[in-house]
Formats: C-alpha cells, sequence, structure tokens
C-alpha cells in the first residue's frame, strides 16, 4: 500500500508527507489533512472486560502436540519447529484497536509496535521485539531472537532467570539455529556478513531472550523483495528445514496462523525495515486472538514450553486487566 498522508517523526519535530500522484484529486488530500488536524487528540479509554478465554491447543492438546513434534524431530524429519498457541477473549463490548496499542505502547519498550486495519471490523496489532531486517542504503542490520526465560519479580530472581537462559543447552541450541540460518540467507544476499559475539540477554517487560546481531552489506541488484522471501519465516517462527517445518505446522496445528508472525514493515527508496509479527492479536468486533509461539528442539519440555506461552502473553494480558 502506498498510503495517502504519512506523518513523520525526526526527534522533536513532526510533519506530514503527502503522496500525491498525477490522478490525485487534490481536494482528497485536503480533506483527509483536515480530518487529521480535527481528530481528537486526548487518548482514547480503554474500557472492554473480557469475560472468557479459549486457548486452541489446550494445555492437554499441547501436551500430544510437543510429544508428536518431538517424534518428528527424533526420526529426522526437522531440527526445529515452532509451534503456536491462539487465545481468544471475548469482550463485553467491541474492542477499541487504538486505545489497546495506546496502553500497549506505555508497557512495551524495545519493541515495535504496529496497528493495521484492514476493515472497520478488525485490526491486528501488537508490541513485537524481534526486528527481521532493517535497510539504510545498503547497509543490513538483522538478528536472531530465541530462546526465553520470563522475567523475576526481584533483581537476585531476574538475575537467575538470565543465567539459565545463558546456561541452557536447549536455549543455546535453539538460538543457533536461528543465527545459522540467518547467516546462511545473509551470505547469499550480502558481503561483509558479521555476526555479533554472544548471544547476549536482550531484557523486555515481561520477558528475556537471547539476542545476536547480524549485519551485512546488500549486494548490488538484490532487492528487498527478494530479502524478505528469504529471510521470512526465519526458523524463530518456522523451523528447520523451512520447509520441512511449515509443512509440519500446516499438517498439525489445529488453527490457522494468518497474519500471525508475517512481516510487517514498510520500503522506502533509501531504506526499510521489518518486524515479525509476533507478540500479536487480531481483534474482531468483541474478541481478541492472541497469538503466542514456542520452539521445539530435542529435549523440549511440554510444559517448561507451556509456561514459555503464557510468559509471552504476559504483556498483552496485564494491558487488558485491571493491571493495565
Amino acid at each position: 500500500m502506498l498510503p495517502l498522508l504519512e506523518l513523520c517523526r525526526d526527534g522533536e519535530r513532526c510533519y506530514w508527507a503527502c503522496n500525491i500522484r498525477k490522478d490525485t484529486n487534490s481536494d482528497r488530500v485536503m480533506d483527509a489533512l483536515l480530518a487529521a488536524k480535527s481528530q481528537e487528540s486526548k487518548p482514547q479509554q480503554f474500557s472492554a472486560d473480557f469475560l472468557q478465554r479459549i486457548d486452541l491447543p489446550d494445555s492437554a492438546e499441547w501436551e500430544e502436540l510437543v510429544r508428536k513434534a518431538l517424534g518428528a524431530i527424533t526420526s529426522g524429519q526437522m531440527q526445529k519447529v515452532v509451534l503456536a498457541r491462539q487465545s481468544t477473549l471475548r469482550a463485553d463490548s467491541p474492542v477499541d484497536p487504538v486505545a489497546l496499542l495506546r496502553r500497549l505502547a506505555l508497557r512495551s519498550a524495545n519493541t515495535y509496535l504496529f496497528c493495521f486495519e484492514p476493515t472497520g471490523e478488525r485490526a491486528f496489532l501488537g508490541a513485537s521485539p524481534e526486528r527481521l531486517y532493517k535497510r539504510i542504503g545498503d547497509k543490513i542490520y538483522s538478528e536472531a531472537l530465541a530462546g526465553t526465560r520470563p522475567r523475576g519479580d526481584c533483581r537476585e530472581a531476574d538475575a537467575q532467570y538470565e543465567k539459565e537462559l545463558l546456561q541452557c543447552d536447549k536455549e543455546q541450541r535453539e538460538h543457533q539455529i536461528v543465527v545459522s540460518d540467518i547467516r546462511a540467507v545473509l551470505d547469499e544476499y550480502c558481503r561483509d556478513v558479521v555476526v555479533a559475539d554472544g548471544p547476549e540477554v536482550r531484557k523486555l517487560t515481561y520477558c528475556q531472550h537471547l539476542h545476536t546481531a547480524i549485519r551485512g552489506v546488500l549486494v548490488e541488484g538484490k532487492s528487498d523483495t527478494a530479502l524478505l522471501e528469504a529471510l521470512h519465516p526465519t526458523p524463530a517462527v518456522g523451523g528447520l528445514p523451512k520447509e520441512a517445518a511449515m509443512r509440519w505446522i500446516f499438517d498439525n496445528e489445529p488453527f490457522e496462523r494468518g497474519v500471525y508472525a508475517g512481516p510487517v514493515g514498510w520500503i522506502g527508496a533509501d531504506d526499510a525495515e521489518f518486524c515479525v509479527g509476533i507478540r500479536s492479536g487480531l481483534i474482531r468486533r468483541d474478541t481478541l486472538t492472541l497469538y503466542s509461539g514456542a520452539g521445539i528442539v530435542a529435549g523440549a519440555d511440554a510444559r517448561a514450553e507451556w509456561r514459555e506461552l503464557d510468559a509471552k502473553l504476559a504483556n498483552f494480558l496485564a494491558v487488558i486487566t485491571k493491571e493495565g
């Protein structure tokens, strides 16, 4: 899509940009600008109360799904697969996506905030911690984000979770699979590829993750479209080998992911940036469907992975309850 209006910020300076084609009606541009100017600037109040929650798969189905995935890994069909869960919550009134996003922004440092509203009846929004890639000129910046622990409720507990994350063989193997795959893609599309020493721990409001930065210089003639198609889905949201893991997901997950975990971002003449559409939710009038995923490799424990799913939803759940 090419937006008619863009609100851009450069430090403390904000300005409108209008994308006008030869056939664009100038009255339409002025009407849109006046409408934007006249909108109420006071944040909307988020007032919906959520009455019930349904998980798909539920905890018992999840344990069976993980057991089945581990069997496929043991038999050599794949090295890793990322399984997802959808948690559908029904509210007592229509959910306002902009009000929800405003509240989410207050609790979501170091994330990409996004909200897409294809129609007036639904919206896809989230606070993703994961960059797929950023391009500045011909410089490419990507990252591996895989391996998870919750945040502790005190400094000592938080440090203990961080220590577990750094020392856990399963989490390190899961993370390295993502690093190696992204490195392989960038080796094909870039020169001067550099992988940071690590991994280090990235701390979010409710989670902490293993993180490794990867960068390179885009080879002349390679496009954003080609790079997107090569990178997505990374093993952080699909698995490895990519085709085998995605086929297994299509055949075994009890719901369709839709836009969940897809690339979210933009392409410009001189730069581009995409995050991965995780820590996200789909609003359909009075329902909010939240998505979370967990990477399954050899040695994974179904109950621990279920707790990881809950940790990844904690930010959203705090926002929509009285805590928010």
